[in-house]
Order: structure tokens, then sequence, then C-alpha cells
């Protein structure tokens, strides 16, 4: 149920109008809180272009393109939020801004995975357009999505 409502969020946040959505890229935390909640109401690599940065965007395009193709997993063989192929996560998310510079950041997500803390951080660039969107996944483990999207495939 948890996953219903969440998505039903973020099937609002995509259908609001435009002045609503850029009201929504100017602050960092509300952009990680939208692409966590698309994120547990499907697959990672569905999450919404609009969330994210042109590079990363391309390389979640690239990969879901791969399994396709391939007709099963190419490079990214789990789930980032949850760094494995199982879980649940049973708690509520917690948000924490971390600025580098005016124009990018980290937004530290903390959220229970059976139980278990998780911390995802997610790397945050504010682009020409004044929007901030997510430019990588950084998971519990410390692993970079972008650099697994940009190996060879195996």
């Amino acid at each position: 149920m948890r996953r219903a409502w969440a998505g039903i969020g973020v099937l609002g946040l995509l259908l609001a109008p435009a002045s609503q959505a850029a009201s929504l890229c100017v602050d960092p935390l509300a952009v990680a809180r939208a692409l966590f909640e698309a994120g547990i109401a499907a697959r990672f690599l569905d999450a919404p272009d609009a969330l994210l940065s042109a590079e990363f965007s391309r390389a979640m395009a690239g990969e879901r393109d791969c399994q396709e193709r391939e007709q099963g997993v190419c490079r990214l063989d789990y789930d980032p939020w949850l760094d494995g192929q199982d879980g649940d996560i049973d708690g509520d998310a917690s948000y924490q801004w971390h600025a580098a510079s005016p124009d990018s950041g980290v937004v530290e997500v903390r959220f229970p995975v059976w139980g278990q803390g998780h911390r995802t951080r997610l790397a945050m660039r504010r682009q020409g357009d004044r929007c901030w969107r997510v430019d990588d996944l950084v998971t519990n483990r410390g692993e970079s999505v972008r650099e697994v999207l940009a190996r060879p495939v195996p």
C-alpha cells in the first residue's frame, strides 16, 4: 500500500502544471524526495527524467535499452535504493542537504530496510534552468550508480 501512495504522489507531481514542477525543482530536498518516492513505487531505472541531470538520464536510458535488447540484466543487477535484489523499506525516509557549492551538493537519504538503517546519497547539480537535478546515486555500500552504468556490458 505504501508503494501505491508513493506512486500516486509522484504521478501527481509529473502531471502538475509546469509552474508547480518548476517550483519543486528549486529545492534539492523536494527533488530528492520525489526521486525516492518514484524509486519505491516503480523500478529505479524508470525514474522520471525531469528529476535527473541530462547525463544521468542518458546513462539510465542506455541501461534500460540494454536490458530490453539483452532481455535481462546488463550492468545494474540490483535496486540501488535497497542496495540489493531483495528488501522492503519499512519506515519513513529522512532527508538532509549538504551544500558543496552554490550549484552542487548532496542529499543524504536515510531509511530502514528490513529494520536496518540505510544511507543513500544523491549528488545534486543545479542545471542551467536553475533547477536542481540528481546527477548520481551512491548506495549504502558506497557504490556510484553512474560509475556502474559507465562500465562495459559483461
